[in-house]
């Protein structure tokens, strides 16, 4: 620490003791006014920091975590029932629908089909290059 720095807690120190005095000889205590800004190093080290009041823990009894638990398993079957009754129906109509419908049969392209598209390609293929060439 400085010697400014020591100086300045000596002041500060001063001005509490002065307000101290004041208050208990019943006199209006001269009160220092606040600078504007950010309050100083020296300042913020001398006077302690207010801990912020930690909050209580809230515990929950076992006949309420008992009640949370039951009005959950109800919701969960309540959803369970409406989501599960849709399904099986529909997973075995599915079933029944796949297994009635014959496979179908892969599609394939003609001999002629495939002649057409290659004869067209060769002629896009001959523009391009003429196209290129000059």
């Amino acid at each position: 620490m400085g010697v400014s720095e020591i100086l300045a807690t000596i002041d500060h120190e001063i001005a509490q003791l002065q307000q101290a005095r004041a208050l208990l000889s019943g006199s209006a205590a001269p009160v220092a006014k606040r600078k504007v800004g950010r309050p100083r190093k020296i300042d913020a080290a001398v006077t302690p920091a207010a801990k912020p009041a930690k909050k209580k823990k809230r515990n929950l009894s076992p006949e309420g975590r008992k009640r949370i638990a039951e009005a959950v398993k109800k919701r969960w079957a309540a959803q369970k029932a409406t989501i599960a009754a849709p399904k099986k129906s529909a997973t075995k109509s599915r079933k029944a629908a796949v297994a009635a419908k014959p496979a179908r049969k892969k599609r394939n392209l003609s001999p002629e089909g495939r002649k057409r598209i290659a004869e067209a390609a060769k002629k896009r293929w001959e523009a391009k290059k003429a196209a290129a060439a000059s």
